[in-house]
């Protein structure tokens, strides 16, 4: 047997399928939801902190829903990072004592713009707990205090978050859900916290990053990651290698964001970054969208085929068995992270524009052409393996 007939067949394409099933149903039981967490120590000062480019249609919002937070201890930093839009004159409009705005300065040569900003961010911050958000979540008023409940009562020195994703237009539905799939199907949590100091299994989101100070400037902050485009990837990935205890939670119920505007924007976004998850390695980033493409196509393909033949064999079966499990992880996902449950219906689709970006993400990265906001990424070493 082929390695082609080897990775098509139909028996193992369900086993690995099924192994993914039982990592998402795993994952959304160790995925507590952050209003599951009770109050377990004093109430620390905590900073929360928003970088904002070119953020005036989503960032009074943002500001607003931070500053009606329940928590008695916490101060609102904003670095407008040389936003060309109405940024600066929305939080200028913004009357409150715990709410500081900051000018961002350009960014050194070797720093992402993000990076950059969030590392100023940090160098201002006042509180003993840094809570990184982005300018387009919207946050119910006890985000902070379940938060820092989260924290104190898993005794982690860093937590972070899935937020609600509102997907609008079927071009958000076919792009923004393949991230948080990603992440419930392919990512074992129990195994990941067990193996606490392996960079592998690292995930985490840029819209909930909450940290103990110490722990921050432990691993460098965002100056240790100042090239990385998923830096909030890149930084739970230190967090791990110093052996530090951290939480993935599920905030679906607390934070609510729309990553993208349409498709066009949504491609955009994600060709800055899709090629980084992967450490910026060209082979295990091409077999990865390979084996994507294969188990959601072939069983698909096969099921088809054979039914329409009436070819009700054994492996006729395993495809069907194969395409219902896929669709149902899917369903899954949908439901936890609550997202329109439709969107199992779009996932061969789904998977198959997340490929395309995918190598069209490592294209501008290896070409150097990887721009967000009018600025271009900093370069990075691209390995083969």
């Amino acid at each position: 047997m082929n390695v082609v007939s080897f990775l098509t067949d139909s028996h193992r394409l369900l086993v690995f399928v099924g192994v993914q099933s039982i990592i998402a149903v795993t994952n959304s039981v160790l995925m507590r939801g952050l209003r599951s967490f009770r109050w377990a120590g004093k109430e620390k000062r905590v900073s929360v902190l928003v970088p904002a480019r070119d953020e005036a249609q989503t960032i009074g919002p943002c500001v607003r829903s931070l500053l009606a937070q329940e928590y008695p201890d916490f101060e609102v930093v904003v670095l407008d990072d040389g936003s060309r839009d109405r940024t600066g004159r929305v939080l200028a409009g913004i009357g409150s004592a715990r709410l500081r705005v900051l000018a961002g300065l350009p960014p050194p040569d070797g720093w992402t713009g993000k990076t950059w900003a969030c590392w100023q961010l940090a160098e201002a911050a006042t509180g003993e707990l840094l809570f990184f958000t982005d300018a387009d979540t919207v946050h119910e008023s006890d985000t902070l205090r379940q938060a820092v409940a989260a924290l104190e009562s898993s005794n982690a020195e860093f937590v972070t978050a899935v937020v609600r994703n509102e997907v609008r237009t079927f071009g958000e539905q076919v792009t923004v859900p393949f991230v948080v799939w990603a992440l419930m199907a392919t990512l074992p949590l129990g195994i990941s916290y067990l193996l606490r100091r392996s960079r592998a299994l690292s995930a985490a989101s840029g819209k909930f990053l909450l940290f103990r100070r110490e722990a921050y400037d432990q691993i460098g902050g965002h100056a240790a990651v100042r090239t990385e485009a998923a830096e909030d990837v890149a930084l739970c990935r230190r967090v791990r290698a110093a052996g530090m205890k951290w939480r993935l939670l599920d905030a679906a119920d607390c934070v609510s964001a729309r990553m993208y505007d349409g498709f066009q924007a949504a491609a955009h976004g994600f060709s800055k970054n899709f090629f980084a998850l992967f450490d910026y390695r060209v082979l295990v980033a091409l077999f990865v969208w390979y084996w994507m493409l294969v188990i959601t196509w072939h069983p698909l393909v096969s099921a088809v085929v054979r039914g329409l033949h009436r070819d009700f064999t054994a492996q006729f079966w395993s495809a069907v068995a194969t395409v219902l499990l896929a669709a149902a992880i899917w369903l899954l996902v949908s439901i936890k992270t609550r997202m329109p449950r439709h969107l199992f219906l779009f996932y061969p689709v789904t998977m198959t524009v997340a490929a395309g970006l995918g190598v069209w993400s490592m294209a501008l990265t290896i070409a150097g052409r990887t721009k967000w906001k009018g600025r271009s990424l900093a370069w990075h070493r691209i390995r083969l393996v």
